[in-house]
């Protein structure tokens, strides 16, 4: 009996230990919206239908939806310290810009509210993505008071 006390104490021990103390992205989910039509009704196209309803809500006319085609990218990190200022940056090149590199940053000043999960989304639609085209690379980085803490980038960036 005192033998599995002491087992179940360890293996608690270790689960507690083992939670995320730090600040880092979890996960970068790049959700295009590439037509105004919905995508079929198939079980393997239930999420991108989802995310296309959702991104087209409130889009009444064909040209309010056609502003709405783009790039959008969902940014998941955790946030160890509500009391540091914290940058999200992302730097991208885009179709038509001659590979120049571009960049679009979300600050998230200190102090903010605790919760370790955090969201924050990038999106490039409209005329902007009509005149410079669709992403083709792409690099995010985390800065906690202006140091980098984490990086997740698209396969294809340099």
């Amino acid at each position: 009996m005192l033998q599995r006390f002491i087992t179940a104490s360890v293996i608690l021990a270790a689960l507690v230990s083992c939670s995320p103390s730090r600040t880092c992205i979890t996960s970068v989910a790049d959700l295009p919206l590439k037509t105004t039509k919905l995508p079929s009704e198939s079980w393997s196209a239930v999420p991108l239908r989802a995310n296309a309803r959702y991104l087209l809500y409130g889009a009444n006319t064909e040209a309010e939806r056609r502003k709405r085609l783009g790039d959008y990218y969902h940014v998941r990190w955790d946030d160890a310290d509500p009391q540091s200022h914290v940058r999200l940056v992302m730097y991208y090149t885009q179709a038509r810009t001659a590979g120049k590199v571009l960049s679009r940053s979300v600050d998230f000043p200190a102090p903010r509210k605790p919760a370790f999960d955090r969201k924050a989304e990038f999106f490039f639609a409209g005329p902007d993505r009509l005149r410079n085209g669709d992403i083709l690379s792409w690099k995010i980085d985390l800065l906690v008071d202006g140091k980098l803490k984490d990086s997740r980038h698209s396969f294809v960036w340099e």
